[in-house]
């Protein structure tokens, strides 16, 4: 795991940021670097890759040398500017306040990520759904999302890609109460568990029983 007390947005995901000292350092305690961490060079914040990939931006090491490929058009020198980095280090943190702007300047990035549609999610709701597939569909639907959006919030990207497709199939007309749960979590959507007597039971338990399903 890296820590890292400079944070950026790229691409919908929120990265950590180090120098090349701490890049270095880590490969040295053969530490994994994982997909979300940056290295800060010249004034960009190059995402760390396995591979050279020569098509975006990125940095990788390679026998021994770190191999770059920089931005070039000037949005791309916009994405991937430091002066897009959140810094939660000590020269920027002087007191709690402070702490508290820096994480509202954060959360700002990832909520305004969360609202830019470039593929509107419509799922496909089917005469034989089950009712609570049904509601659920309708639901998600009508938040006119990018479901790439929210990919990072589901457990990982093979949860992510199994339920897309579970949802979208035209064969699959229910949800098991696991799955709803996770993909409303997922979509920021609560669900709420009511469960009472049904009318003129014989033994009934005088009581209504409330949950929230989707609760952490």
């Amino acid at each position: 795991m890296v820590l890292s007390s400079k944070k950026i947005v790229i691409d919908n995901v929120t990265k950590d940021v180090i120098s090349e000292e701490e890049y270095l350092r880590l490969l040295d305690m053969n530490v994994p670097i994982l997909d979300d961490t940056c290295l800060e060079v010249k004034g960009y914040a190059f995402p760390i890759t396995k591979h050279y990939n020569p098509n975006e931006v990125s940095v990788c090491k390679c026998d021994g040398l770190l191999i770059f490929t920089k931005p070039t058009t000037e949005e791309d020198k916009e994405k991937y500017s430091i002066d897009r980095c959140i810094d939660f280090g000590p020269e920027a943190i002087k007191n709690l306040k402070d702490h508290i702007t820096q994480m509202d300047r954060l959360k700002l990035l990832e909520d305004s990520r969360l609202s830019i549609v470039n593929n509107e999610l419509t799922l496909p709701i089917n005469e034989e759904d089950t009712p609570e597939l049904k509601i659920i569909k309708e639901a998600i639907n009508d938040k006119h999302i990018d479901a790439d959006s929210y990919k990072q919030k589901f457990p990982s990207d093979s949860d992510f890609n199994n339920d897309m497709r579970a949802l979208k199939a035209p064969d699959n007309n229910s949800i098991s109460f696991y799955k709803a749960k996770r993909v409303l979590n997922a979509f920021d959507i609560e669900a709420e568990l009511i469960i009472r007597d049904k009318k003129d039971v014989i033994n009934p338990t005088g009581k209504t029983y409330r949950i929230i399903l989707t609760e952490e």
